[in-house]
């Protein structure tokens, strides 16, 4: 028999049981014929069954049901019958009335034990009001009708045993879910705050602990923890560290466009090298974000490892180094190595991906190599690093010194502060605090190289007699001017959305900042030694004096007379100009460096209006329509900078915007260029609160996971714990599902 004939003859719930394979009494499934079989012989018996509703229809106005006219009269229904026999169902379909019970029966295939069922109260409808009671009394007698209702009354029962065992499970699951909730937010807290989630022991760390102390108040929590299978263990942990870590970069991900790279590396508190990434991308409100994305574990740190490291991390994270425009990392070979370094390297693989040396770690080279150019500043700064080295090391003395400001109501005691081996920038604030307490300092060493014992003591006075020189006086003095203009430049630049050409901007302020104070050296030099020479005498220290002039030998200079300083302070201004020199020396040369070539090309073109052609057939986002649009745009609007065109287009409506996406597209890729890599140490300090000396045997996918989830704390509690849950759950077997059920 075709097979479009053969459900076309069949009613639509009986096409509907075909085409599943499941008998309307029984969840089991019927496969092949007997699916067929079964249909065929209810299609013949039961091609006129009703469709019921789930209670008998039984309308209040009973005008809308048919009349019976006879010869002299015409009856209507009562809608009293309803009442006496509330088993009365009105099918409009068959114009009458018919046996709700026997009705249902036939349907769900519950009267086939009775004999001599009658069609008309169960699918032809009855409609004969003249001997209706009568009929309806017969009927309610007939054993077809006591069996249909005894069999529905018999599965109701059945039903109400399954319903209220379904209804336990659904309690349970419900149990179960809300405990699982608390478990996540509990996870999620510990993970936000960097703190310890499990101790020496599991049921002592701080996970346990929580639990505890949060079921206190929940009956349901406090009952599951007693479960064996509760969802407590540092697998579980493991796995929702993981589920939280994975969607706060999957939040980061989806916005990433064009982007840079950032990459800087530390060793944790195991000496393990650790590599920690950002990524920079810009947004449609053209907001720079500077994004930390992981941190990576490398064998050995040479330019080809570091640069697979970077390469992976990409490919994992499902970021396109196609779409790679920007690298900046420190000055070390391994980075910056122009053939083996990591970012040759990734030029190998996308030429388009320019390098930008961290202008912060510029800065501080400027500066060492500045105050390297004069050695009394030098030598200065090198007593302060030894003095507080010793206030570190030396409980007494710190005790000794801080004593020593109490007693003189001293409102704010200044605590000494070693310098910092690699933040030459960072010194300013040491040196200032041995410049404000130095009869304090000189008082408490010297006291110290008395009292104290043997190595200390000398170790004391060997500070005491180099502080107590007016050379070390003027040092320090004389450092904090070209220290504060470059800690100054150096703070400008660790900002997120500190761009390359404020970069360079700032840079070339700076420079000529110190070729004013240059040009009028003397003037400000005699003012420093005038200081100094004030400080000197109040601290009761022999005046400044030339220092010993050593006679050039005869070979040398041909017995001719050597140039001899006339004072002091002659002396010294030649090495404070030194200084000088070198500052501004080096930042014009590290500032016009050929690495930034690229930059300042697609900076030109932005700026003048002018388009570099080969510059543009190497970047594919950019077409031949950008000369046109950059005309029209620099006919509309003024502008001399890059965040000049930032703003520009910030204020513009959408509609606008997108008539210049040539120049918007060249406005991302000058944005997009990191000027430092500040916020990728940043992670560093993080790492320091995750990993302790108490945490050490952390697994670098924890604590690459907890990493991701502490820093990005505030990304993390946008993650809501009901989504957690959710894909704790549908990523697991169907154990899971059935305890927990569906969220």
């Amino acid at each position: 028999m075709d097979n479009k004939k053969f459900f076309t003859a069949i009613p639509r719930h009986a096409q509907t049981l075909l085409r599943v394979g499941t008998t309307p009494d029984s969840n089991v499934e019927v496969v092949g014929e007997d699916v067929k079989e079964k249909t065929e012989k209810r299609v013949t018996s039961q091609t006129r069954l009703p469709i019921l509703p789930p209670v008998p229809y039984q309308p209040r106005d009973v005008n809308c049901m048919p009349v019976q006219r006879l010869a002299k009269r015409t009856l209507c229904f009562q809608r009293a019958w309803f009442d006496s026999f509330p088993w009365l169902h009105f099918d409009a379909n068959v114009s009458g009335v018919l046996c709700f019970t026997c009705a249902k029966a036939a349907c769900m295939d519950l009267a086939g034990m009775a004999r001599c069922s009658e069609d008309t109260f169960v699918s032809k409808g009855f409609c004969n009001w003249k001997k209706a009671i009568e009929k309806f009394k017969i009927h309610e007698k007939t054993s077809a009708h006591m069996i249909s209702h005894s069999n529905l009354k018999f599965r109701s029962s059945n039903n109400d045993v399954d319903a209220q065992l379904s209804t336990h499970h659904l309690e349970e699951q419900t149990k179960a879910r809300n405990a699982l909730l608390k478990i996540v937010t509990t996870v999620k807290y510990l993970a936000q705050q960097g703190l310890a989630i499990r101790g020496k022991e599991s049921s002592d760390g701080n996970f346990m602990k929580l639990l505890e102390l949060r079921s206190n108040d929940d009956v349901v929590l406090q009952r599951w923890l007693t479960r064996t299978t509760s969802y407590t263990s540092v697998a579980v942990q493991n796995e929702l560290l993981k589920i939280m870590a994975h969607m706060v970069l999957r939040n980061i991900c989806k916005n990433v466009g064009l982007f840079a790279v950032i990459v800087d590396g530390t060793q944790d508190i195991q000496g393990v090298e650790q590599e920690a990434i950002c990524v920079r991308y810009i947004d449609d409100a053209y907001d720079v974000h500077e994004d930390f994305i992981g941190l990576y574990s490398v064998s050995e740190t040479t330019g080809a490892s570091l640069s697979n490291m970077l390469q992976d991390a990409l490919l994992r994270l499902n970021l396109p180094i196609t779409h790679l425009r920007a690298q900046t990392y420190d000055g070390a070979s391994n980075m910056s190595g122009k053939y083996q370094g990591c970012q040759a390297l990734i030029k190998k693989v996308q030429p388009l991906a320019n390098y930008t040396h961290c202008g912060a770690h510029i800065t501080h080279l400027i500066c060492a190599k500045a105050i390297e150019s004069a050695p009394f500043l030098r030598d200065a700064l090198n007593v302060v690093q030894e003095l507080g080295g010793f206030y570190n090391s030396s409980g007494k003395f710190k005790n000794l010194y801080l004593d020593l400001q109490v007693m003189d109501d001293s409102p704010s005691p200044s605590r000494l502060k070693p310098l910092c081996a690699t933040r030459w920038l960072s010194r300013g604030i040491a040196v200032r605090a041995v410049l404000s307490n130095y009869a304090h300092v000189l008082e408490a060493l010297n006291e110290a190289s008395s009292t104290f014992g043997s190595s200390t003591a000398a170790r004391a006075n060997g500070i005491h007699s180099l502080l107590s020189t007016a050379k070390c006086v003027l040092g320090l003095v004389a450092s904090l001017p070209v220290i504060e203009c470059l800690e100054k430049f150096n703070t400008v630049l660790q900002g997120a959305e500190t761009t390359v050409d404020g970069m360079l901007a700032a840079a070339s302020v700076v420079s000529k900042n110190l070729l004013l104070y240059r040009r009028d050296i003397n003037m400000e030099f005699h003012a420093i030694f005038e200081t100094a020479t004030d400080k000197i005498r109040e601290l009761n220290i022999e005046p400044i004096s030339l220092p010993r002039t050593r006679k050039i030998p005869r070979r040398y200079n041909d017995g001719e007379k050597s140039h001899t300083h006339t004072s002091s302070e002659e002396f010294f201004r030649v090495q404070y100009v030194a200084a000088v020199d070198s500052a501004v020396a080096n930042i014009d040369a590290f500032f016009t460096s050929t690495d930034l070539t690229s930059y300042k090309q697609l900076s030109d073109m932005l700026t003048t209006g002018v388009v570099d052609e080969d510059v543009v057939s190497r970047y594919p986002e950019l077409s031949e329509s950008l000369q046109q649009e950059l005309t029209f745009f620099c006919r509309q609007y003024e502008h001399s900078s890059v965040d000049n065109v930032r703003i520009t287009f910030r204020s513009m409506v959408p509609e606008v915007r997108k008539l210049f996406p040539q120049v918007s597209t060249l406005l991302r890729l000058l944005l997009v260029s990191p000027a430092s890599s500040c916020s990728v140490e940043r992670s560093f300090s993080a790492l320091r609160r995750v990993k302790t000396w108490l945490r050490s045997t952390m697994t670098q996918q924890r604590l690459n996971h907890v990493m991701v989830c502490h820093v990005h704390r505030n990304r993390l509690a946008e993650c809501t714990a009901r989504d957690i849950a959710i894909e704790f759950v549908d990523g697991s077997s169907d154990t899971r599902r059935s305890v927990l059920g569906k969220f």
